[in-house]
């Protein structure tokens, strides 16, 4: 198992869960007020996966067609869940089990056999695109099942596992984080782990709804969904990440379900869900201090003056600490202690115009500081400054986020107005912009399936037809979580057109068709 460290696995993580929640994002949102649907046209798709189309322009379209089955709702109408509630979960940690799954304890044959498997497979495809993980991106119609199975057999151990970690509230790897000095250096191999054992899931999802199995799938992806609870239980937002991808990788094949005549109607099975199903307290109050827990000896910087000795000391500790972060931290070896102390020296009109403009501090303090007390001094009233006006925004209604918040481009702004100051703050900052946008993707995801599962019991009970707006429906359509708003519906000859709002780059679209009903 490769060990990897919490900064590596944090700039991973971001990009896994930004691309399996969003498809392949770009460009920033528009308004989409079309009256009727129009299909794609082929030469503007620019990827598939399973069932869904990436289409790019100004942004990126994810579309996916849903042939409804329909079905009322459940009867007893709580009795499907995905994940227990406190008086039915077992007692006992989580973490143990998804440790198992994993392979951690006594599985390494089993692992083995499967990473040869793997590795043949991308010898014998050379350039293109090969298995096990090529599978979750085809559909279930071209899925090779006894292929996949025969997969399968290699993590067999873990079904048991999954759903013992799955009936359990609570996951705790004992971190014991705030004990470690270098936190960015911190080494979690199991969270990859975790994550390939989810695609892995997704697999036997996938072979359970080909097999006509979709009362086992139901199970599996609830299994796949405790995941995100359970890793926002962990201190780090690379794990909340994880977790997010880890839901993701279910909720990309769950309307194989919707489509599925035997399956059960999810409406409540749903609503049950946490809200948000990916809630990042834990984390985030982590977060919050992180550069000081990477750094501590920036808690020490305040406006007393000290002596020159005692900032070359600084100079050592900070350099010491922020090694290995990444680009530009980790050329300070190059460049030296001297060419640090230039940098800083070179930095510290900057830092003072930050000081006295912003923080309303007087020239006659600043002259009594030494060059590099006045350098420090405004990375950290900076650092706090704009990481608690990007916290506040956790405070907000999931639709109010992307006003209050720091854009990139006021970031962009701060850099060049005063200069090295901002640098510690714009390398940590934005990945709790990504944190909490996977976060809102996640649950917007899961408020369009719902109403596809609302659509799904009007269909059962109005002879198969489709409502005229989502207003008609009897189970109500929850509200886009990015605007607190319906969702846009619109009914056509081919069925309906339903659309989530965009959230920056990325507009989730889907197709709705009606099934014939067999007389």
């Amino acid at each position: 198992m490769t060990k990897t460290s919490l900064t590596k696995l944090l700039k991973r993580g971001i990009l896994a869960a930004i691309l399996i929640s969003t498809g392949r994002s770009t460009g920033y949102s528009q308004d989409g007020n079309s009256q009727e649907s129009t299909a794609v046209p082929a030469e503007q798709i620019s990827s598939r996966e399973g069932a869904w189309e990436f289409s790019r322009g100004r942004i990126t379209t994810a579309r996916r067609t849903v042939t409804l089955a329909p079905k009322a709702e459940h009867k007893p109408a709580l009795s499907i869940r995905f994940i227990p509630d406190s008086f039915n979960a077992k007692l006992g940690n989580a973490a143990i089990y998804y440790l198992k799954a994993g392979g951690f304890f006594e599985q390494t044959a089993a692992l083995q056999a499967k990473q040869k498997f793997e590795v043949d497979s991308r010898a014998a495809a050379g350039d293109r695109e090969f298995a096990p993980f090529i599978w979750l991106e085809t559909e279930l119609k071209d899925l090779p099942v006894e292929k996949v199975k025969e997969y399968l057999v290699y993590t067999s151990f873990q079904p048991l596992f999954l759903e013992e970690a799955a009936s359990r509230l609570h996951c705790d790897f004992d971190r014991q984080i705030k004990s470690v000095e270098n936190p960015v250096g911190y080494l979690l191999p199991e969270v990859q782990a975790i994550r390939d054992v989810a695609r892995i899931q997704a697999m036997r999802f996938l072979v359970a709804m080909a097999e006509n199995r979709p009362d086992d799938a139901v199970k599996i992806l609830g299994q796949l969904i405790a995941m995100g609870p359970h890793l926002c239980q962990e201190p780090f937002l690379v794990s909340n990440l994880v977790g997010t991808a880890c839901v993701n990788i279910g909720l990309q094949q769950a309307y194989y379900l919707s489509e599925h005549a035997d399956a059960p109607n999810l409406y409540w099975a749903i609503a049950q869900l946490p809200k948000p199903l990916i809630q990042m307290d834990q984390s985030l109050a982590y977060e919050r201090e992180f550069l000081f827990e990477q750094v501590k000896a920036l808690r020490e910087v305040d406006s007393i003056p000290k002596p020159d000795g005692y900032w070359s000391e600084f100079i050592d500790r900070f350099t010491a600490a922020m090694k290995g972060i990444g680009s530009p931290f980790d050329q300070s070896e190059a460049i030296g202690k001297a060419g640090i102390t230039l940098a800083i020296g070179s930095n510290v009109p900057k830092a003072r115009e930050y000081l006295v403009e912003i923080e309303g501090m007087s020239h006659d303090t600043l002259d009594k500081l030494p060059n590099a007390q006045i350098f420090f001094l405004a990375v950290r009233r900076f650092y706090e400054r704009y990481r608690d006006e990007e916290f506040k925004v956790s405070f907000l209604p999931e639709h109010a986020r992307n006003k209050a918040r720091v854009t990139s481009k006021e970031f962009g702004e701060f850099g060049l107005r005063y200069g090295l100051i901002t640098l510690p703050t714009s390398v940590f900052l934005p990945a709790v912009q990504a944190a909490q946008g996977a976060s809102l993707r996640t649950q917007q995801q899961l408020a369009l399936w719902q109403t596809v599962e609302a659509l799904r019991n009007h269909l059962a009970t109005h002879d198969n037809k489709l409502p005229a707006t989502l207003e008609e429906l009897e189970l109500p359509a929850p509200h886009d979580p990015l605007t607190n708003g319906p969702f846009e519906y619109i009914a056509h000859a081919a069925g309906a057109t339903l659309k989530g709002a965009e959230h920056p780059g990325l507009q989730y679209q889907l197709e709705l068709r009606t099934k014939p009903i067999n007389p």
